[in-house]
């Protein structure tokens, strides 16, 4: 016992090294480790992922590196495991999801769990793991809202669980699901619900029958898109644009209300920049990927073509940036960049018959406002509101302006100012 203590203890000290800054302290570390044998492996790092005592630094480590193991060499160390050693980690892996109270370390072993398990599916699609299964029915349906959080984890890390039994359990993952996301009290089990929905149907993008069984799932998919841009989680989002991407005929049930959604998100300048270009990524990814589908919403086409125009023309104002002759790569996360990006795609996937005759009546529109702008001397009106010692009387955005100013009587003034170039 003390032996082993020592061993287990000179591990930890490796798990810290190999966290080193210092380049030689981390080589020889890792050189240390390779030469672990596999079977050894796998008791030390079991071993410091289920004591809570030792540093966070070093749990997680080992989390990552026993993931890493059974994704990289899983054929070459699991198979020659005694049977009891290999039925012992399977269960201390559930046994550790159960105990385990920080989130973040419960995903990184609940990682461990999917990665085992997707192993753990033979070359018939027979899962060889069932307690695997059992905990997750078990877990989905607990009142511990982080075993909860855990099944669906699991769920979305590999949705390809229950092998040749998929059609079997059909009914039963789509219960699981839909409980999960109208589950009003907790926020984050409507997320990894979405995300776990959305993980099943990219994994199944050739099953069309199931497309069509899911599809009542997609109106609350939706809402918690809505909700978690809300919640600065851009998760969600993120899986419906792979969503349009790789099986956009999903959406065609509820596309218009996908369409509307994203139309709003990308509008909402009250959202952080990534998050309303994502949102039009999905209107802009139909167009390539379902343009025939898309070509029916002229409507929403029509109202994201002065969307894209307004976020072009969302530039800094930076004489260096304007004197440039190459992007820099912060350009290329901008709105003006992604919104130039956007229109071109939108125009070769739709068609410029139907898209240049939009971009120019908007592009009219927004020249004309510019000429009265610039010479309705606004620049020069001493009225407006003060902010960071500037003078900001009015905002253009696209083809409509508003004007601003700190009473009724200079907002008189700055508006006949206006009217008399319109």
């Amino acid at each position: 016992m003390a032996a082993a203590a020592a061993e287990q203890q000179q591990f930890y000290l490796l798990l810290g090294n190999l966290l080193s800054p210092d380049n030689v302290v981390r080589k020889q570390a890792e050189e240390t480790y390779e030469n672990i044998p596999g079977q050894s492996k796998i008791t030390f790092l079991l071993q410091a992922i289920r004591n809570t005592a030792a540093a966070e630094e070093a749990r997680q480590m080992a989390a990552v590196l026993l993931r890493r193991l059974l994704s990289s060499a899983f054929d070459e160390v699991y198979p020659t495991l005694p049977t009891d050693v290999q039925t012992a980690i399977k269960s201390e892996l559930l046994m550790i999801i159960q105990m385990e109270t920080q989130s973040s370390m419960r995903k990184k072993i609940c990682d461990i769990a999917a990665e085992l398990a997707r192993n753990l599916i033979d070359e018939d699609g027979n899962n060889q793991w069932p307690e695997g299964l059992k905990f997750l029915f078990d877990s989905v349906s607990s009142q511990n809202m982080g075993l909860r959080e855990a099944a669906l984890h699991i769920f979305w890390n590999f949705p390809g669980i229950f092998g040749n039994q998929q059609q079997h359990y059909l009914d039963v993952i789509k219960r699981m699901l839909v409980q999960c996301m109208q589950d009003q009290e907790h926020p984050s089990i409507r997320t990894l619900s979405a995300r776990a929905t959305a993980a099943f149907i990219l994994a199944n993008e050739h099953n069309v029958a199931l497309f069509k069984h899911f599809a009542d799932l997609l109106p609350g998919f939706l809402q918690a898109v809505n909700d978690s841009c809300y919640q600065n989680d851009d998760s969600v989002l993120k899986s419906l644009v792979e969503i349009a991407d790789t099986v956009p005929k999903y959406l065609r049930p509820h596309l218009e209300a996908t369409l509307q959604l994203s139309l709003k998100l990308c509008g909402d300048t009250g959202l952080n920049n990534m998050q309303r270009q994502l949102a039009l990524e999905v209107i802009v990814t139909l167009s390539e990927t379902a343009a025939a589908m898309l070509r029916k919403h002229t409507n929403i086409v029509a109202q994201t073509i002065p969307q894209m125009l307004a976020m072009m023309v969302d530039l800094e104002e930076d004489e260096d940036w304007a004197n440039a002759d190459e992007l820099e790569d912060d350009d290329f996360d901008s709105n003006a960049v992604a919104g130039e990006s956007a229109l071109d795609r939108m125009a070769c996937g739709l068609g410029g018959k139907l898209v240049l005759p939009m971009i120019k009546e908007h592009i009219m529109q927004m020249l004309q406002n510019q000429y009265i702008m610039r010479n309705a001397g606004l620049e020069e009106a001493q009225t407006g509101i003060k902010i960071a010692r500037r003078n900001i009387n009015n905002l253009r955005y696209a083809d409509d302006t508003t004007l601003m100013a700190e009473s009724d009587e200079e907002l008189k003034s700055l508006l006949m100012r206006v009217k008399k170039l319109a």
